[in-house]
């Protein structure tokens, strides 16, 4: 897939989510190059960033937490830190 279909995919998600279609096509760019970022900084997939990156959109679109982070949401990092030594 090159780079313009991936772009108009995505700005898809964002329109269905309620943007219009100049700022979805811009959140669309930026979102495609932080999912080549974090591919290069995790070395993971870019398919696997951009899977990440569009379910924290999708999910904090509806005011919700991704179902990974609910489990320790409120928890500090000092509690987190704790929890993992015992």
């Amino acid at each position: 897939m090159n780079e313009n279909n991936e772009i108009s995919d995505i700005a898809g998600i964002f329109s269905s989510l309620g943007s219009e279609k100049k700022q979805a096509l811009r959140m669309a760019d930026q979102l495609l190059k932080r999912a080549e970022q974090l591919s290069t900084e995790l070395n993971i997939t870019k398919t696997e960033a951009l899977q990440g990156l569009l379910e924290t959109v999708t999910c904090g679109s509806r005011g919700n937490l991704k179902p990974s982070e609910q489990a320790t949401y409120g928890i500090t990092e000092e509690q987190k830190i704790r929890k993992d030594k015992a």
